[in-house]
């Protein structure tokens, strides 16, 4: 991503009047499908309320104008309150909570991922209360599903392992600069074993690839080396087979795997029906709330792909699948760009774990892969799992440049991940002072260096003159006689001057003012001659 597409501004006013008006035909049908439900309009009311104060405060006030990830997440946001509508109405209440509290929870995250200084200083405490809040999880949950991984609280059922995963996300970047010791890296292995390890106890599977395959992602961007990830893709894979075999009850969880047309009624119901219920919305859909699978178990969760494939179209499910592909795109564009290997590791991190998840969402009830009852991420109803989303998409958005633009205007790139060809804020136009000092730093004059033009003809024309007025400005430049700290000064004052002018444009500036200098004869025969010569000048 250069610098032309990083300074254009997203024209967000635009993308939210469509996305406005999408939002209002979908909820055409659910408002008024049986009788007006005055609830439901004060829900999507204040659905689109909050998603328009929140683009006009962060334009206007916070000088923001990359909007691509928000402007995706109220879309997404927006499809799952209809669709969780679509089914119960009490549902819709509950869901639009979630997602003003996933935007609250993305903004602190953008104002807590800042600066780097403080992501260093919490790097420890989050992963302390992250293991604290899976160890209470196995304490205080009860068996939902199969799973261990629901803690309900005065009416209210919280997953911790949605939450865990921003913590996993953030010490695992956060540990990117200490990985260079033994004892740092031995401390986060110690963290990610533990995490995997509880979700393995609480038998949430899906959960547990999730975090595993996050894990391969953060050591691979810090290594990049193949033969490692293998091997600790080798040594995951003979656990999960020793576990197995030593607990048959974990296998019998995926006894339906490649074979739910033969426990089509038992078993494998739910994904027998989301593949033919899928089937029959064609490629427009049978329209919202006219589909069959919501009346089956898990539709607005686990089973909601399905649900857009019957009742919105394949159409719009094709184009959400394809907005998540976009979604690690630009986490990777964004890497290449960002100010910190911090920010790079999180955004591609999180990008690959929403991917991840998406996959194992959708390919699961289509029984490509075996059923692990993961959540589609923004779309399927769940407070837990939409405010993971939004967090989700906090990392991305921090790696943006654009997303701090009074930090953009004066902090330097100097990691390995920055292009060289990259420009942050506004660069003089005029050439620094370089001392000549003993006392000047080799960092000092580096740092000086990189603020200078790069352009080699504003340089070419400030130091070498043009050939009309050479002859009189190398006589009031050169002198005859020098002492010898005199020559050295000159010598510390010219060498950083030509260091800017091309090896071609030296030799021609040197043949231009050879032919203008006095040989030692020339120069007796004139003073002979009476006349005061113009080259002898005192230098200043």
């Amino acid at each position: 991503m250069d610098n032309e597409n990083l300074n254009r501004r997203f024209n967000w006013f635009f993308m939210m009047i469509l996305i406005s008006v999408f939002q209002v035909i979908t909820a055409i049908p659910v408002l008024f499908k049986e009788e007006i439900n005055p609830e439901l309009f004060g829900v999507f009311g204040g659905f689109l309320l909050v998603e328009w104060l929140y683009f006009i405060v962060a334009s206007v006030f916070c000088n923001q104008n990359n909007f691509e990830l928000e402007v995706i997440g109220f879309l997404f946001s927006g499809i799952g309150l209809t669709v969780s509508a679509s089914v119960y109405d009490g549902y819709a209440l509950k869901q639009a909570l979630s997602i003003l509290l996933g935007l609250c929870v993305f903004i602190v995250l953008i104002l807590m991922l800042r600066r780097t200084d403080i992501v260093m200083k919490l790097r420890m405490p989050i992963a302390i209360a992250a293991v604290g809040l899976l160890c209470v999880n196995l304490l205080l949950a009860e068996y939902n599903n199969g799973a261990l991984n629901w803690i309900t609280i005065a009416g209210f059922s919280i997953q911790p392992s949605e939450i865990v995963k921003l913590a996993f996300i953030f010490v695992g970047a956060a540990s990117l600069d200490k990985l260079q010791s033994t004892k740092s890296l031995t401390k986060y292995l110690i963290f990610s074993i533990g995490c995997v390890g509880a979700l393995f106890l609480m038998r949430d599977f899906g959960t547990a690839l999730i975090f595993f395959f996050t894990f391969v992602i953060i050591a691979f961007m810090r290594s990049g080396d193949l033969r490692t990830i293998v091997l600790v893709c080798v040594a995951a894979a003979l656990g999960a087979v020793m576990i197995i075999y030593f607990r048959p009850t974990v296998a019998a969880r995926f006894s339906t795997y490649r074979h739910i047309w033969e426990q089509m009624n038992e078993a494998g119901m739910q994904q027998t029906r989301v593949l033919i219920y899928s089937v029959s919305g064609g490629l427009f859909g049978l329209g919202i709330g006219n589909g069959k699978l919501k009346h089956i178990f898990a539709s607005t969760t686990d089973l909601v792909f399905g649900m857009l494939c019957e009742e919105w179209g394949m159409l719009i499910a094709l184009i959400v699948v394809l907005t998540y592909v976009f979604i690690l795109h630009y986490a990777i564009k964004v890497a290449r760009t960002t100010r910190s290997a911090f920010y790079a590791i999180a955004a591609c991190a999180a990008a690959g774990l929403m991917l991840f998840q998406t996959a194992l969402n959708i390919f699961g009830v289509t029984d490509i892969l075996p059923l692990t009852g993961v959540t589609l991420p923004f779309i399927s109803r769940g407070g837990s799992s939409m405010i993971c989303s939004w967090g989700l998409l906090a990392f991305i958005k921090a790696a943006d440049i654009r997303t701090y633009p009074k930090l953009s205007k004066t902090i330097l790139p100097d990691h390995p991940l920055y292009p060289p060809d990259i420009r942050i804020g506004k660069i003089s136009s005029r050439p620094s002072r370089i001392s000549n000092t003993p006392a000047d730093s080799q960092q000092t004059r580096t740092s000086r260096r990189r603020q200078t033009p790069q352009n080699d003809d504003d340089n070419f024309t400030k130091v070498y003159p043009s050939p009309r007025n050479s002859s009189v400005q190398s006589r009031q430049r050169t002198p005859q006689k020098q002492s010898a700290p005199q020559k050295q000064q000159s010598v510390r004052q010219q060498q950083p001057v030509q260091r800017k002018a091309s090896p071609q444009r030296q030799a021609s500036a040197q043949r231009q003012a050879a032919p203008q200098r006095r040989s030692a004869p020339q120069r007796q025969q004139a003073s002979a001659q009476g006349r005061k010569p113009t080259d002898r000048r005192t230098p200043r």
